[in-house]
Formats: C-alpha cells, sequence, structure tokens
C-alpha cells in the first residue's frame, strides 16, 4: 500500500524520489510506504495553496457547501475501509477506529449548517436624528491558506475538526500528516479530493514533522494553523508562528485529574476510572491523575486493580480484545521508562508495569502528590496514577498544581459538591459524576495554560477559522 502526496489536485511522489515505511505496532509488519516531502515539494503546496484559495474563496457558499456535502457521504462509504486502515496502522481497537471515523460526516455537515444560518450583524446609529447615520454591518471573510497538522492517536476525527470548518469558511488547506498514520491520513485526503475540490484547495503532505511541520510554517504563505500534537511542539509552533503573525489554534496535552470524594460511589468511581484504557491509553483528555480520599484509597485501589488487570489485550482487529499495543515500540519504551521513574520517586506498583514490544500491561501506581507523575508528567499510556488526598481544598490544589488544564472530573456523592468542586479546577471542560473524557462537536473543547489556546467546537471554528470585516455605510 504506496501512498502519494496531494498537490495542486495531483498524487505526486517526493521530487527526490524519498519514502518512509509504515509499519503495524502490532507484528512489525510493513504496512506499505509514503513520500518523505523535500522542501521543495512543501514549496510546491503552499504556492498551490495561494491559487487554489482565491478560486475558492469565490465561489458561493452553496457552491462550497455542495462540495462538502459530497465530502461527506464519500467517508461514509469509505468508513470501513478507514476503520481498517488505522487499526493496522497505529493498533487502535477496531470498534473504537469505527467510532472516530463515524465522527468525520456529521462534523462535515455540522459546519455546513453553521455556515448557512452565518448571517451577520447590524450596528444602526442610535445617536442619528432624523436619518439613519452611519449603518455597519459584519461581513466574514476567509483567512486565506490554513495549514492542518493532525495527532497520530485520532488521525481522522482530530484532523477534520481543522479541514472540515476552514474549508468550510472558504480557506484553502494543506494538510500535514502524522508520521505515524500517514497511509490513513493521505487515504483521507484522497477521499476528501473525490469531492471535487478545485486543484490547490486541498494539499496533503507527509514525512518527519520536525522538519516538514518546520517548513510548513516557517513561511508567509500560511495564514493560521491549526494543531493538535504535545505542548513542546505547540511552543515551538508558537515561536515560529509569531512573526508571521499567523492565527493560531492549538490543543496540546494533558495530565487531567479527576476528583472522588469519601461519600462517592466506588463501583461507579472505578467504572468511570476505566475510560484511562481507551485508545490504549493514548487520549489527551482522559483522566490520568485520580485523586482519591484517604478514607477509600484503599479500597478504591483494590477494586481498580482487579477491573485493570481483567482488561484483555491483543490483536486490535479483533472486537473482543479492550487494547493493543501502543503506537510504536519506542512510545512503548518511553511509557515504560515514565513507569520505572515515578517508581524510582517512591510510588508504589499495585499491578502490570510491563513491556512486551509495542504492549504495555495496564498499569496502576500508587503515588503522592509531589511526585512528577502527580504535576507535569504526562504518560502517554495504559497508567493509572493514584493519589490519595484528606480535604476538598488538598484535592483542588492537587488538581491545580499541573501545567496543563485540558479536562478534569468529579465523582462526588451530591451533584451539587461536585459542581462546587468542578468550579474550582483549572479545566476548559470539567465533568460533574464522571470522569474527564469528554468531548462534542458541538460543544467548546480546548484547555487552561499550557494546554492550548482556542476552542474546537463548531460555531467557535468557524469563527477562529474565519476573520471579520466591518462595513460601513457612511451618512445615510
Amino acid at each position: 500500500m504506496n501512498k502519494k502526496m496531494l498537490i495542486n489536485g495531483k498524487f505526486v511522489d517526493a521530487s527526490d524520489g524519498g519514502v518512509r515505511e509504515s509499519t503495524n505496532p502490532l507484528n512489525g509488519q510493513v504496512l506499505g510506504t509514503y513520500p518523505s516531502a523535500t522542501k521543495a515539494d512543501v514549496e510546491a503546496a503552499l504556492d498551490a495553496a495561494q491559487e487554489g484559495k482565491k478560486v475558492w474563496a469565490a465561489m458561493s457558499v452553496n457552491q462550497r457547501n455542495a462540495i462538502l456535502l459530497k465530502a461527506a457521504d464519500l467517508f461514509e462509504q469509505h468508513a470501513d475501509e478507514l476503520a481498517e486502515l488505522q487499526c493496522q496502522e497505529m493498533a487502535k481497537p477496531i470498534m473504537m477506529c469505527k467510532g472516530e471515523v463515524a465522527e468525520v460526516a456529521p462534523l462535515f455537515r455540522s459546519c455546513v449548517a453553521g455556515i448557512t444560518h452565518n448571517h451577520g450583524e447590524v450596528f444602526p446609529n442610535n445617536d442619528a436624528a432624523g436619518a439613519l447615520g452611519d449603518l455597519a454591518v459584519t461581513v466574514t471573510e476567509p483567512l486565506g491558506v490554513v495549514a492542518c497538522i493532525g495527532p497520530f492517536n485520532f488521525p481522522i476525527s482530530t484532523l477534520t475538526f481543522k479541514t472540515a470548518p476552514a474549508l468550510t469558511m472558504g480557506n484553502a488547506i494543506i494538510i500535514k500528516a502524522p508520521s505515524d498514520v500517514s497511509l490513513t491520513v493521505l487515504r483521507y485526503a484522497e477521499i476528501l479530493n473525490e469531492a471535487g475540490f478545485p486543484d490547490g484547495v486541498v494539499q496533503a503532505v507527509s514525512g518527519s514533522g520536525a522538519t516538514v511541520g518546520e517548513w510548513l510554517i516557517d513561511t508567509p504563505k500560511v495564514n493560521a494553523v491549526g494543531l493538535t500534537g504535545s505542548t513542546a511542539v505547540g511552543s515551538h509552533l508558537m515561536e515560529v508562528s509569531g512573526k508571521y503573525f499567523h492565527r493560531v489554534l492549538l490543543e496540546l496535552g494533558g495530565n487531567d485529574a479527576v476528583i472522588i470524594t469519601e461519600d462517592a460511589d466506588l463501583e461507579k468511581a472505578v467504572g468511570e476510572s476505566m475510560c484511562r484504557h481507551v485508545n490504549n491509553g493514548q487520549v489527551c483528555c482522559t483522566t490520568k491523575r485520580f485523586l482519591v480520599h484517604n478514607s477509600i484509597k484503599d479500597k478504591y485501589i483494590e477494586m481498580l486493580a482487579g477491573a485493570v488487570s481483567s482488561l484483555k489485550l491483543g490483536d486490535p482487529m479483533d472486537p473482543a480484545n479492550n487494547m493493543g499495543p501502543l503506537v510504536s515500540e519506542s512510545a512503548a519504551k518511553g511509557v515504560e521508562e515514565q513507569i520505572n521513574h515515578t517508581i524510582a520517586q517512591g510510588a508504589k506498583l499495585v499491578c502490570g508495569g510491563k513491556r512486551d514490544g509495542a504492549f504495555i500491561t495496564p498499569t496502576v501506581l500508587d503515588c503522592t502528590k509531589d511526585m512528577d507523575v502527580a504535576k507535569d508528567l504526562e504518560i502517554f499510556g495504559p497508567v493509572w496514577s493514584v493519589i490519595g488526598f484528606d480535604t476538598e481544598d488538598e484535592a483542588v490544589e492537587i488538581a491545580n498544581q499541573s501545567i496543563y488544564g485540558l479536562n478534569g472530573g468529579v465523582i462526588a456523592g451530591s451533584l451539587e459538591r461536585g459542581i462546587a468542586l468542578a468550579k474550582r479546577m483549572e479545566a476548559g471542560t470539567v465533568v460533574c459524576n464522571g470522569a474527564s473524557l469528554w468531548r462534542r462537536d458541538t460543544a467548546p473543547f480546548g484547555g487552561y495554560k499550557s494546554s492550548g489556546i482556542g476552542r474546537e467546537g463548531v460555531l467557535d471554528l468557524l469563527k477562529e477559522y474565519s476573520q471579520r470585516k466591518t462595513l460601513v455605510i457612511n451618512g445615510l
């Protein structure tokens, strides 16, 4: 399965013929190759987008919507194919892959619905005597070219939170395929292209993120950048984009906390805590720090360890398995090092903690609030870090001591208590009566502090990927 890049309406190899291999994390099997773009390739995509943005912006909203709705239909038709390819390339369990791909078509349709009702605003001059005076109206215009940089862990849905609104608002886009799932994302670009976008409107390039990504943003030929990735990458992007005043939308790392009070339903608390295994533990907005009142912590850990130990690992294509391997053996080694680091700091290993190739055995650690994992160490794998507390103030202090603030959760004996605690947590989304794993396409999604800039909900995104102009009719 050898994929090509999409530049100016054509599928092309790298100009120097360079390729990279994509392998299955389960068994190391080579799935195929994808181009390793050169700087000349990226420049070609950028130049094509300069022309594509003019053609696309000049089309009526209804003309653009027709193509976007065709794209939604195509993604539904190819849903099983995309899910199976993603499962093989990144080892996300197949049912989770199908659930992710199923989000794509509704996202495109929601964006079309949003732009259809974008009527602008009118500002009359209420001080005028006997006449209208100055009359001001707002109109929405595209930004120009948007670089869409998605993550490996949700390569289809998270990317669509960038492509769909950017295209809906009349922008040309350039997709940067993540290195670990490039075949999947290049196939996504193929399907998107089938909808009939004019040449230059949709581009997709692949290769090393450190080089291709840099070439893509270190240029005045891009007007906006949408990134989901690590906080370190987001920080660097800000430095590079700053000199060009790019519009920047960042959804970055998280070390989400859930507070479980002494009067919480323990069975519910443990059930909610199992969200940590979703996507093999590779989710930015899932709970990673489990803050449990000391009076129930031992019982909670006992119940949690039993549930975690019952998870079934294996081939992610088998729906009977709860988990597969991590996205790569290198990623698994990194998680293994983080587990060992936390144990060296004094954490008690309750269960798990083993690595076999790219597999990490689901791991429960009994930690304290002064350890790195209780603050800024985000473990991107199936690790439950349990931290005790004695008072509500202490729980809130632990939750907020991290540089991150993406999502959070509270499981308390009453909804009133849960809401009161949730209001004190520094996070973009806080779930009352549940853990932190929550996102809807219509609701604002994004973080406080080092977890990002901006909000990704459909209506928010339509504003993020456009600009408003005020037109004034003088002296009526």
